[in-house]
């Protein structure tokens, strides 16, 4: 098998989703957002962070394609991207525990 027979159209994603799983906060912020959908005025208090930071974190979980948004005003709701996400933590965590 050669490197071309291994590729995927899919491997680029696949690491942002790497890059972005990378990050402890991203992850929290994740797990934050698998108990349901949080302004990003309620999430910037749980990390300590100021809204830039947690803006920067937010938008690379975003562009990995494991969050969306939507707008209510002037104030901007974030959300799992879908129920992939849960299971892709799980999976994660279970790897990180040794339980495969």
């Amino acid at each position: 098998m050669n490197s071309d027979e291994i590729r995927t159209i899919y491997d680029e994603q696949l690491a942002a989703i790497g890059q972005a799983l990378a990050h402890p906060i991203r992850i929290q912020i994740l797990r934050l957002l698998e108990q349901g959908e949080r302004c990003g005025c309620e999430i910037v208090p749980y990390f300590g962070l100021d809204q830039s930071g947690v803006s920067r974190h937010l938008t690379a979980l975003r562009r990995a394609g494991l969050i969306a948004s939507r707008r209510d005003g002037v104030r901007i709701y974030w959300h799992l991207a879908g129920d992939y996400v849960r299971d892709l933590l799980d999976t994660a965590t279970k790897i990180a525990a040794g339980d495969h």
